[in-house]
């Protein structure tokens, strides 16, 4: 996991964000940061609540009370959906369109200027530059998420959500994913990445949020994590993920009691 002396500013706050869906709570109070040029790893059991907080940080639903912000602005206002891409699980591409014509509604969409110039070092720098005229029914699910992210850096998007990105992936197909997320955060944009594979977490991410029944049980580096759990410094992030929501577990069902 990579290691950094100070957190910089963040590129999306979610305070207090709360949500739910008839008896069940989807949020509870959630509360965490992803700082703007880093790798943030939100991961967490099914049904902690990642995807709706995905969705809400994209402006797609409205939280029930609480706020998230997307560089300053309130997600789901035009300036935070500019600057917002959700890449979810199953790209939303459109087959019989080619990559190029992806490229173009994208431009056309944004009323962007002087597009293709970026729009051609983009698709070269994410190994696309042969397949401008392929279908994307035709490309592979690890070409399909390489063109969903140069489609969201096209847009000038700073912040990034990324839902399952490494699902269905060979080794060498998520090790490039890998790559070019972290050039993304390099280049300075935010990014956000739920995730099971606890593996590509540690080779990826800066922090860690850990969300258990809509609540943030923990954040921070790996070190940080281990010492919220009383782990010892050679513990491996599986490790101390086991113990975080154990703790919890057992937490809340003394609350209960």
């Amino acid at each position: 996991m990579a290691k950094t002396s100070r957190v910089p500013e963040p590129a999306l706050e979610c305070v207090a964000a709360r949500k739910r869906y008839g008896d069940r709570t989807a949020l509870a109070d959630a509360t965490f940061s992803c700082p703007a040029g880093a790798v943030t790893a939100l991961i967490g059991p099914n049904g902690a609540g990642k995807s709706t907080f995905f969705r809400s940080a994209a402006g797609l639903i409205t939280l029930d009370a609480g706020r998230i912000l997307v560089n300053g602005h309130e997600a789901g206002s035009p300036p935070a959906q500019r600057g917002t891409s959700l890449m979810p699980e199953q790209p939303d591409l459109y087959p019989g369109v080619s990559v190029w014509e992806h490229i173009v509604f994208v431009a056309l969409l944004y009323k962007l200027e002087r597009w293709r110039p970026a729009a051609g070092q983009l698709l070269d720098r994410f190994g696309l530059a042969d397949r401008r005229d392929t279908l994307s029914h035709e490309l592979s699910q690890g070409m399909r998420r390489r063109l969903a992210l140069v489609m969201a850096m096209l847009r000038g998007a700073e912040m990034l959500l990324l839902d399952e990105p490494f699902n269905g992936l060979d080794p060498r197909n998520s090790a490039e994913l890998r790559a070019l997320v972290r050039e993304l955060a390099l280049d300075g944009a935010g990014v956000l990445v739920a995730t099971h594979i606890l593996g590509d977490v540690v080779r990826l991410a800066d922090r860690v949020v850990i969300l258990v029944s809509g609540r943030v049980i923990a954040q921070g580096t790996l070190a940080e994590l281990r010492e919220q759990a009383g782990l010892p410094a050679e513990a491996d992030l599986e490790r101390t993920y086991l113990a975080l929501t154990d703790t919890h577990a057992l937490t809340r069902l003394e609350d209960a009691s």
